[in-house]
């Protein structure tokens, strides 16, 4: 890989001789293994070389390369003039060092990165963590949304620095959720209060705080079924597949993830967390792991949904040994990160499809998923099933979309028709 990459034999011997040299080969063929480009692998070697000469210059060593000695190399290089940003842009020779860092932490030739000091808000955050994680069995998300809340709640009241939990009062909470409420749409303005609700109850099973105080966060209403569901008419479905199978750099994928979504009916974190190993050809099932609800499902696989991941694992999916069913399209080609990767695939194939709702998320397809099976006759029970829901209060809210059924059971007008 290395002659691909350097042709010159004097840039070879060059590098060999410098402080890379030991692992400019294995470097250089796991850039590409990771999907960088020659070009890339190229530049961001160069920019390492000419970073660890410097390092040598200044009396250290290659395993002294951290992030503290990264920014002191690239503010010594100072900035270009750019006339599209401010501060001018940074040269060549500062581009592309951490990638190669990283990889030389993995063989052992840097140091590990020294762990920041833990500060007392950080470590009752990670306590935080680990409580919803081993005591309650929240899902990475959940958890995720609780620490951030539980992280605002802490900066609000002490800012970030000692936790002085008996001085928080019950204004100090009424207010903080007060706050974070009126950020939010009706439908999700019950989050900060459940959020926060957990972070007191965690205080209390501390014996941080008294149980007394969990009665400071004010009741937030939502009327479940006050509102319609969005979802997609059959015109528009059909128009969105369509849009889907337009030539572009991740057309087969985002052709996958969307028939996933829609056929059946699958939230976004669950197609971020689908392997390899959970599509059973044989069966023409999909095994979706344990998630919100802490159950798994085995779907059946639909014959275009199967037509669509056999289309993108065999055109477009980075040959990689991960057993993540998707994965990033950019370098390094890593599985995507979490749900929110999904939301601006289907945002933009809804933009190209002329099709606007207040919410462009993956949830307008799942709910398009739902109506269609209820539409179609469906019971509740096979929907629930189907969408992973606990509880068939959570799919009573698709019987509002079943007109023709609503139609059989609704009551005469008083006095007669209306003129």
């Amino acid at each position: 890989m290395i002659d691909t990459v350097f042709a010159s034999p004097q840039a070879r011997a060059r590098l060999n001789n410098g402080p890379l040299g030991s692992y400019l080969a294995t470097l250089t063929t796991d850039l590409h293994v990771l999907g960088y480009a020659v070009d890339t692998i190229r530049r961001n070697v160069r920019s390492s070389d000419a970073f660890f000469r410097w390092l040598l210059q200044q009396g250290l060593s290659v395993a002294d390369a951290s992030e503290a000695t990264i920014t002191r190399y690239v503010a010594s290089l100072g900035r270009l003039p750019d006339s599209k940003r401010l501060r001018g842009r940074l040269p060549s020779a500062a581009v592309g060092l951490r990638p190669v860092v990283k990889l030389l932490r993995l063989y052992g030739a840097v140091a590990p990165e020294a762990q920041a000091a833990t500060t007392e808000a950080g470590k009752w955050l990670d306590s935080f963590a680990q409580h919803l994680k081993c005591v309650i069995g929240c899902t990475t998300g959940t958890r995720q949304t609780y620490l951030r809340y539980a992280r605002h709640l802490m900066e609000s009241r002490f800012a970030l620095t000692r936790a002085d939990w008996q001085g928080l009062s019950v204004e100090d909470v009424a207010d903080f959720v007060r706050r974070e409420t009126e950020k939010l749409t009706p439908s999700h303005c019950r989050l900060p209060a459940t959020a926060t609700r957990a972070f007191l109850r965690f205080l209390v099973f501390k014996g941080e705080i008294h149980s007394g105080l969990l009665g400071a966060i004010p009741p937030i209403r939502e009327w479940k079924h006050a509102s319609l569901p969005l979802h997609l008419s059959d015109e528009e479905l059909t128009r969105l597949i369509a849009v889907s199978e337009e030539p572009s750099a991740t057309r087969y994928r985002n052709r996958a993830i969307l028939l996933l979504l829609v056929r059946l009916g699958l939230r976004a974190n669950e197609v971020v967390n689908l392997r390899l190993d959970d599509i059973d050809w044989v069966q023409g099932r999909v095994l979706v792991q344990a998630g919100k609800t802490h159950r798994e499902r085995s779907l059946p696989l639909a014959r275009d949904v199967g037509e669509a991941l056999v289309e993108y694992l065999k055109h477009e999916r980075p040959k990689r040994n991960d057993r993540y069913l998707f994965l990033g399209t950019r370098a390094p080609l890593r599985p995507l990160k979490n749900s929110s990767a999904i939301t601006p695939i289907v945002t933009r194939l809804l933009k190209r499809a002329n099709i606007s709702r207040p919410h462009m998320g993956a949830h307008v397809l799942r709910h398009t998923a739902a109506t269609k099976m209820l539409c179609a006759g469906a019971p509740f029970k096979q929907i629930a099933d189907v969408l992973g829901h606990q509880s068939l209060r959570s799919t009573t809210i698709y019987a509002k979309l079943n007109l023709q059924m609503l139609a059989r059971v609704a009551l005469p007008w008083p006095g007669g028709a209306l003129c």
